[in-house]
């Protein structure tokens, strides 16, 4: 349930992180991505898609904080939770990038538990981590709790900022276990194309090979009570992701893929067309 928060006489209901919030209901919580659009009306139409949340990519895009910020204040109002994908050699910018409100961390190529433990104690507050504190900000809505901040803001910001790392190695894969088991990490991902590629399989996703790691890793999660995150790249691997328990799913590709795609099969549409009158097509 969300955390009821007071600010002087006004009773203020924090929302619930929306990858929680679809679990909790049963259902698997989907899962785009953006690398390249950064503009007020995206949310809202990832929102009317159907989606649950976003992952917004550092790592492989090329958002500033400042952009990251504005998306993030987008999102708050929609029902969609974004979350921001960085690679483990910016750990230090997980607190800068959690106060500008985005509701999570995903933390690519973790290979150990003292990895998983630093990334931890930047993104939960004590008695869970060491994140620092920050008052008045996006991510409480601009209200100051003060000596409340505490026994109010803190225990709400550990429960729903969800904290999640990307198994992309062989030594991540190998380590696994240990890091579900590790407090104050909630859900565990992985890079089908890095991982694939360690394992000497890239991009075969329906080779055994790969299919052993991915169950390994949804094994983990179950085992340890942790979120396991499918990359679900075609129809038939939702349905195989979700029955190994991966209740969060990311569909194949981002916002350049989709927007490639949906332009390619109109201008494709309007070509055959043409070409069926006799009209020079590229």
């Amino acid at each position: 349930m969300p955390a009821m928060l007071r600010d002087g006489s006004l009773v203020r209901a924090m929302k619930e992180n929306s990858i929680l919030r679809a679990v909790r209901e049963g259902r698997a919580a989907l899962g785009t991505g953006l690398k390249e659009f950064a503009s007020r009306g995206v949310p809202w139409i990832i929102e009317a898609s159907g989606f649950d949340y976003c992952m917004i990519d550092h790592e492989h895009g090329a958002f500033d904080l400042e952009t990251i910020a504005d998306l993030a204040g987008w999102f708050q109002a929609t029902n969609v939770s974004a979350i921001v994908r960085i690679h483990k050699s910016f750990t230090y910018l997980i607190p800068a990038i959690l106060d500008q409100g985005i509701m999570g961390i995903q933390v690519s190529e973790v290979d150990s538990v003292d990895e998983a433990r630093a990334i931890v104690r930047e993104a939960k507050y004590p008695p869970i981590g060491n994140r620092g504190i920050s008052g008045q900000g996006m991510h409480t809505g601009y209200r100051s709790y003060g000596a409340r901040h505490a026994t109010e803001y803190a225990p709400w910001a550990n429960a729903n900022i969800v904290v999640c790392v990307s198994i992309e190695s062989l030594e991540g894969l190998e380590n696994v276990e240990a890091i579900a088991a590790t407090e104050g990490i909630d859900m565990i991902a992985y890079g089908h194309s890095d991982l694939s590629a360690r394992l000497g399989v890239h991009l075969q996703l329906e080779h055994p090979t790969f299919k052993a790691a991915v169950r390994r890793i949804a094994e983990a999660c179950n085992a340890h009570g942790k979120l396991a995150r499918g990359s679900a790249e075609t129809e038939a691997q939702i349905e195989e992701y979700w029955r190994l328990g991966c209740r969060v799913l990311n569909l194949p590709g981002t916002d350049v893929s989709t927007y490639l795609d949906g332009l390619k099969a109109r201008a494709g549409r309007a070509h055959a067309r043409l070409k069926s009158i006799g009209v020079e097509v590229p």
